[in-house]
């Protein structure tokens, strides 16, 4: 984001919840912020001309592990601890520069509570 460093951008916000009844990819829920992103059930469509940073904290009841998927291409694998709300422990961030849309999903190998939020920082490139 250093391109930005030389320009007065204003950041917006968007929360969002996410959850999962047992493993495979979560569903989201729009929560509130500064801008909707298009949600359909468990895959976020984020437009083009913005550059997105993202900050996924989980909430779940036994230790699970969890990745980022952009443009059905998996992140890694990270760990995430029994916790009954997001800690900021198990925080998984990754960072989107969308010449295009881009799509974003994440995946966990077990339940997630709906405790679990998304936050999705976007600025204008």
């Amino acid at each position: 984001m250093s391109y930005n460093i030389a320009r007065n951008v204003n950041p917006q916000l968007a929360i969002c919840s996410f959850s999962s009844a047992a493993a495979g990819n979560v569903s989201f829920s729009f929560v509130e912020g500064d801008f909707t992103p298009s949600i359909a059930s468990d895959v976020i469509t984020l437009e083009a001309g913005f550059e997105y940073f993202l900050i996924s904290s989980p909430s779940v009841t036994a230790a699970t592990s969890y990745r980022h998927i952009i443009d059905g291409v998996n992140g890694d694998l990270y760990p995430a601890t029994t916790t009954s709300l997001t800690s900021a422990l198990d925080d998984q961030f990754s960072s989107i520069q969308a010449d295009a849309a881009v799509t974003f999903s994440l995946y966990a190998t077990l339940a997630v509570t709906s405790n679990s939020r998304l936050q999705i920082w976007r600025f204008p490139l």
